[in-house]
């Protein structure tokens, strides 16, 4: 009995110490469901370029698209100079890199000006995705692959463009894909072909398709925004926005369950770039006018059935609203950012304004994460601030490194990795 007790205990033991050491994992943008919410514990809070780095790397190339964590592996896009699309794989204890693979050359078509905001017309803006056996890479310019983790090889690529239609947008596609049990799922959302497609994760084919159109003169235009996964009416719900709708799919059939009108802005400049985001079946979605000298919005509203744009109704709110950062929603709370730097904490249940300051930590473009009752803010310049996520948002750190920052940071296992341009920190307490 005591040498079965004994083996039985060693068994225990092995299968915790396996269980501990596998790495959590951070494979899409803002994490598998898009919420930007981590639940680890002891997150670090203090840091700079000679301190708290577990490593560092430099990338070839320049990009703003977001890291994704894999149990052993850092993915990551980027464009080189001569328009080459790259896909590398490093490893995530060390930085080193596994793989790197090119997939051909990208240009962007894009309406914006040439030269003026030139990051943003970076065909390497789309954040990856991963799991142990591949990655999938997405760019601006409609190019997606599917990559095996192991050997850098290409399992299946497609032209979205060459397929669907051209984009018709003024800074490139900047939608990242989401993926869900075995279907990939892209949303594309211009001024031509706007629509959101599930394709096969391992073949690349199409499953389904919805095209988006609504009964709003702009749906389309200018909507960069990410698919997000929120649990609604008791089943995960696929929810997009475009410049006008944000709606409400079955991600298993692409059918829509739900729609509401009400994000537009009366202005040329009208933008969506933040995802959606939501709890207990209330929806938060964003708009922006950066350019026509007024502010934009944020629209709450519940899910529902069919157009719910008057009946499920809740807020709005059109203050200190954010452009390019998806905001958080943590219990009954909605903690957002403005691009220069105001940051504020809504309730969810009617959009009161519990607090808002100014972080002192220059322009954001970057997307919120947290855990651990903290928000990482992450500034364009290098700065990031930690701001507790509770009813007086103390700012409890600002921590700086070197580098341009627009990506939004990725937290796994006690790790949150920050990638600028050119390079990419892995942070530690």
């Amino acid at each position: 009995m005591k040498i079965v007790r004994d083996l039985l205990l060693v068994c225990i033991t092995c299968i915790l110490v396996s269980l501990s050491s596998e790495a959590a994992e951070w494979a899409q943008f803002r994490g598998a469901d898009g919420s930007g919410i981590s639940t680890e514990k002891d997150l670090p809070v203090s840091w700079s370029s000679e301190n708290g780095i577990l490593w560092a790397a430099d990338l070839p190339g320049q990009a703003n698209s977001s890291p994704v964590i894999t149990k052993k592996r850092v993915d990551l896009t980027t464009q080189l100079q001569d328009g080459s699309l790259v896909v590398i794989s490093l490893d995530r204890e060390t930085g080193k890199v596994i793989w790197q693979v090119k997939l051909g050359a990208g240009k962007l078509d894009a309406k914006g000006p040439a030269n003026l905001y030139s990051h943003r017309h970076n065909a390497a803006t789309p954040t990856a995705v991963g799991d142990e056996g591949h990655t999938w890479a997405f760019f601006g310019s409609g190019h997606l692959a599917c990559i095996s983790a192991k050997t850098g090889d290409v399992v299946w690529q497609r032209d979205l463009v060459k397929d669907y239609g051209a984009y018709n947008i003024t800074f490139g596609m900047g939608s990242s894909p989401r993926l869900w049990n075995d279907l990939l799922i892209v949303s594309c959302m211009t001024k031509g072909a706007s629509y959101v497609v599930a394709l096969d994760k391992s073949s690349g084919k199409q499953v389904w398709k919805h095209d988006r159109r609504y009964p709003a003169k702009d749906d389309g235009p200018d909507a960069y925004s990410t698919p997000a996964l929120i649990k609604a009416g008791g089943k995960e719900q696929l929810v997009v926005v475009g410049s006008d709708h944000v709606n409400g799919y079955d991600p298993a059939s692409g059918k829509v369950l739900w729609y509401s009108d009400g994000l537009a802005i009366d202005s040329p400049y009208g933008r969506v770039i933040a995802s959606a985001i939501g709890s207990n079946g209330t929806i938060v979605a964003t708009s922006a006018n950066p350019g026509g000298g007024g502010l934009g919005h944020v629209l709450a509203v519940k899910a529902g059935k069919g157009n719910v744009s008057e009946s499920g109704f809740a807020w709005k709110h059109a203050k200190t609203t954010p452009d390019c950062s998806t905001p958080i929603v943590l219990g009954d709370r909605v903690f957002m950012v403005t691009d220069n730097g105001i940051a504020s904490c809504l309730k969810l249940n009617d959009g009161s304004v519990v607090w808002t300051k100014r972080l002192n930590i220059g322009t954001i473009n970057a997307s919120l994460v947290a855990g651990d009752g903290k928000i990482y803010v992450q500034g364009i310049d290098g700065k990031c601030a930690v701001v507790a996520a509770d009813d007086n948002g103390e700012i409890i750190s600002v921590n700086e490194v070197d580098g341009t920052f627009y990506a939004t940071p990725a937290i796994s296992d006690g790790v949150i990795y920050l990638r600028a341009y050119e390079r990419i920190y892995a942070i530690k307490p």
